[in-house]
């Protein structure tokens, strides 16, 4: 199309790599049809779009077929391309990056990805002599990969393991849902991984979905985070029109409109805290014993049941999305540590909270989540 609008471009990271602010997602492609798959691409490639990313592991390897088949007679040099592994030995990650070159009808990625290093465990074996850090050393050795990336669905997991491998990119999630769940996202990690030159991808900008309802927004907040590529799982040619006008709609947020979409997402409401540097319903000390009360709840099921009743579809959605990070166990452990739990929270003398929160009420759920069982079912 004639004069159509470029997708901006960011540099990620010391990779050196230049990559447009959206990026093609893999995951979703499972659920589309081969010839809406090839109108997607085609309309991304079109819009200045050149990240594509992919794994081993979606749909049992069909994401890649479906994109390489997608990708065939595309110049291999317009795009940047990208898949993960799961696998945790050498022999195990340099199998499966053969079968991906080979499903995606390539001689290289420019990315590797391990992918979902949940705990300290898997990183051992990752590294250990026979792990599947040697895989990539071989392959980066015969140019079949550029360079190497991470994922994973426990934050501190990232910093932990740049202290081992060799990371030049991290994908993580950024959005301002998640970021009220997981704040050591922007507060900790994110700086952490910049400050050795990491290049930083957000995956799940709308939150798996889930704030469907205001994608400007979610774009807008993301796009105004330290990032260099925003990964989105479109599916439709409808689904990419939005997250194009998204990207295009002009400069980053500064703080003060940033402020604002915190104050004004319908998702958020007056249920999810939002982790407020300083909080307006109890000070000091007892003010941060209560945001990680309800982090941990975050930690749980990403602030979703609110205890109120709601649309079927808003329903089936949060019951769909809750516990994808399945770090419900560990929120629990860490909530069984804590001095200060729910109850004795609930009896300090508070001010009203800024966005509305019904503070006892939210207490007494975020108890229940995080003692497990039926609790939450008996409230």
């Amino acid at each position: 199309m004639p004069n159509q609008p470029q997708l901006p471009r960011r540099v990620l990271g010391r990779t050196g790599l230049e990559l447009s602010v959206l990026g093609l997602g893999g995951f979703h492609q499972v659920e589309t049809l081969q010839a809406e798959l090839d109108a997607i691409l085609g309309g991304y490639l079109a819009a200045g779009g050149n990240y594509i990313e992919t794994a081993r592991s979606y749909g049992g390897g069909a994401s890649e077929v479906k994109l390489g088949r997608a990708l065939a007679g595309v110049d291999r040099r317009s795009y940047v391309l990208a898949s993960k592994t799961s696998e945790r030995s050498e022999e195990g990650a340099w199998c499966q990056l053969n079968e991906s070159l080979e499903a995606l009808g390539t001689d290289f990625l420019d990315l590797y990805f391990l992918h979902n290093i949940g705990d300290p465990a898997a990183l051992d074996a990752i590294c250990a002599p026979t792990g599947a850090l040697r895989a990539f050393e071989r392959a980066l050795d015969q140019g079949m990969v550029r360079h190497l990336a991470m994922s994973s669905h426990w934050p501190a997991m990232y910093l932990t393991a740049l202290a081992r491998l060799p990371i030049e990119a991290a994908l993580i999630w950024g959005n301002y849902l998640d970021f009220c769940n997981f704040p050591e996202i922007p507060r900790e990690v994110l700086p952490g991984l910049r400050e050795q030159g990491v290049g930083i991808l957000f995956m799940k900008p709308v939150a798996d979905g889930f704030l469907y309802r205001s994608p400007e927004l979610a774009f807008r907040y993301a796009l105004g985070q330290d990032v260099d590529c925003m990964v989105s799982g479109f599916n439709s040619m409808e689904m990419l029109k939005t997250d194009i006008a998204c990207c295009l709609t002009g400069q980053a947020p500064g703080a003060e409109e940033v402020a604002q979409i915190l104050a004004e997402a319908p998702e958020l409401g007056d249920y999810v805290c939002r982790q407020c540097t300083k909080c307006t319903v109890l000070a000091d000390a007892e003010g941060e014993a209560l945001k990680r009360i309800f982090e941990l709840e975050g930690k749980v099921d990403r602030q979703m049941s609110t205890g109120r009743q709601t649309t079927a579809a808003q329903y089936a959605l949060a019951e769909r999305l809750k516990g994808w990070f399945g770090s419900a166990g560990r929120a629990r452990e860490l909530y069984a540590e804590l001095p200060m739990q729910a109850p004795a929270c609930a009896g300090l003398p508070r001010q009203a909270c800024r966005y509305g929160l019904d503070i006892g009420r939210k207490l007494a759920i975020a108890d229940a989540k995080l003692q497990g069982g039926d609790a939450l079912r008996l409230l």
